[in-house]
């Protein structure tokens, strides 16, 4: 299917991208545009804390490892 963005650089096609979806874009090596359709999922949430300093923290230490294994996994999933 050929797709053709307007002058603003829009796409709109109503087979190919739902209404209030939501899409990551990356530009491939060889210039080739791949959008794939975020799904949302079960993702941990942790509320940050607001210090009297005016700081925002997070009540919960997160190792870099952890964070660095999620980022991954992600990727991978991709």
């Amino acid at each position: 299917m050929k797709v053709t963005t307007d002058e603003e650089g829009r796409m709109a096609c109503a087979e190919l991208f739902p209404p209030r979806s939501t899409f990551d874009a990356r530009r491939m090596p060889d210039g080739a545009v791949r959008v794939v359709k975020l799904e949302e999922g079960d993702v941990r949430v942790v509320k940050s804390v607001l210090t009297k300093d005016g700081l925002l923290i997070s009540p919960v230490r997160i190792s870099r490892q952890t964070i660095r294994a999620a980022i991954r996994a992600d990727r991978d999933a991709q």
